[in-house]
């Protein structure tokens, strides 16, 4: 089936070329064909349907609401949605949670007519449970998710549903959240475009939490234009979520940032000392080196002296603080009442619930879960000091953006923007793209570089579907 870009879709609906209807069809369709393997949809709106056929009359009797009205996507299922769909994180814990309240994205997506056709397969509690070795994909209460282009590729990170059913085009654009990497990393191993906004561009309330300080939702599709379009939906200021009341004053026109010119744009090659390149690393940051040049772009190189950055100590109290605030404004619409609820289930059923262990949940729980607590405040200090460096770099010496074939933790710890590009065609066991991290509240100019990166590659090719 051809891969539809989102202006392909939006201009077959306004040229009544197909209809929201069709556009459900077509991509259940793909599902079914091939998800029995990939695994990547956790369960399907049963009003999709019904939905798409009302936004279809509301087209031609009003017009749309937005770009995206009719439009079809599945969104992560760690996030709250009011209908019949459950919000579980793809533990058997949760299984019996039907969310009374909406997150505000989905109530944001809703309101521009976007379709939600399902919610996707994500790593139990957001790769968030054990240290023990659990593969990434992989939760208790839908098994294993898997790489569409070969399954001994890593899906990597926690979004792995919404990556893979955007790789294997089940879905033209999904809904993917990232505290330490799950919106890049997916991205990376996948082959499609991801972005990481910047923290507090958009609202997390009614998404199960793991880090108040890091958590974010972001955009997953196969080119930075859909990413972008879809942001523009989701992001802006919400009561509910203190941490977006800086957006008013940093709002960017998101759907026309690909137009900007890069001519003149700064952009540093990052180099991690001591870090091995490979050939074909040094070959792709090489062509990017080129393409900025030819686009009249200022390059230079950066070697910067990595550090491990290892935060789990203070997601260790926010996983417990949030989860636990989470749980009671859910409370009587599933039985988990607590973090300790959940541990004391899945011990009840090793077999089925901790084939991998709980090792993480068990080390949260035994923290105090008080975000005053004197040790995590000191923690978060340490950790953000070391996390700025990148920061620091960009405005020190006037970089727009900072590009590599790696990701780290520097800008989910500190709250930069960041998105990922594929840096080849996937035909091997060894995916490369180009991670690009930029100042914060500029997404937008992150979004020309990633853009005018991409139209000068044009690395993507689809996966060879079983």
């Amino acid at each position: 089936m051809k891969e539809y870009t989102l202006f392909e879709l939006i201009d077959g609906l306004n040229e009544h070329q197909f209809t929201s209807v069709d556009l459900v069809h077509m991509y259940l369709n793909q599902i079914k064909k091939y998800d029995h393997y990939l695994n990547s949809v956790a369960e399907l709106n049963p009003d999709a349907l019904e939905i798409a056929r009302t936004l279809d009359e509301e087209r031609f009797s009003k017009g749309p609401r937005s770009l995206l009205h009719g439009i079809p996507i599945l969104i992560k299922d760690n996030i709250n949605t009011v209908d019949k769909m459950h919000t579980t994180a793809n533990s058997l814990a949760l299984s019996d949670l039907i969310a009374p309240y909406e997150a505000t994205i989905v109530e944001k997506l809703r309101n521009a007519g976007v379709i939600i056709l399902g919610k996707s397969n994500l790593s139990e509690f957001a790769y968030f449970m054990s240290y023990d070795q659990m593969p990434s994909g992989y939760g208790s209460r839908n098994g294993q998710v898997k790489s569409p282009y070969n399954e001994k590729i890593d899906p990597l990170g926690s979004s792995t549903g919404s990556g893979v059913a955007v790789a294997a085009n089940l879905i033209c654009v999904a809904i993917g959240t990232e505290t330490n990497g799950s919106l890049i990393a997916p991205a990376y191993q996948n082959s499609i475009v991801s972005i990481k906004p910047t923290f507090g561009m958009v609202s997390r309330y009614g998404i199960i939490p793991i880090s108040e300080t890091q958590d974010t939702a972001g955009p997953m599709a196969r080119n930075v234009i859909d990413c972008a379009l879809l942001l523009d939906i989701i992001a802006g200021d919400d009561e509910k979520d203190s941490y977006t009341s800086e957006y008013p004053s940093h709002k960017q026109d998101l759907i026309n940032a690909h137009k900007m010119s890069v001519s003149g744009r700064k952009i540093g090659i990052l180099q991690f000392k001591g870090h091995p390149y490979n050939e074909e690393e040094t070959a792709v940051l090489d062509e990017a080196r080129e393409k900025f040049i030819n686009l009249g772009c200022i390059v230079e190189n950066v070697e910067i002296e990595p550090k491990p950055l290892k935060n789990d100590e203070s997601l260790l109290y926010e996983f417990k603080s949030g989860l636990n605030q989470y749980l009671q404004s859910v409370s009587g619409y599933t039985k988990m009442k607590s973090l300790k609820d959940i541990i004391e289930f899945n011990q009840l059923d090793p077999e089925r619930r901790l084939k991998y262990g709980q090792s993480i949940l068990i080390a949260a729980e035994k923290t105090s879960g008080d975000l005053k607590d004197p040790n995590y405040l000191e923690i978060r200090k340490r950790l953000l000091q070391e996390a700025i460096l990148l920061d620091n770099i960009m405005n020190e010496k006037q970089y727009d953006t900072l590009i590599s074939t790696h990701w780290a933790g520097y800008a989910p710890i500190a709250g930069n923007p960041s998105i990922c590009v594929p840096g080849k065609p996937l035909t091997d066991l060894n995916p490369i793209s180009v991670v690009f991290v930029g100042k914060k509240w500029e997404d937008s100019v992150l979004i020309s570089i990633a853009h005018a990166y991409e139209e000068a590659t044009h690395h993507r090719i689809p996966p060879i579907l079983k």
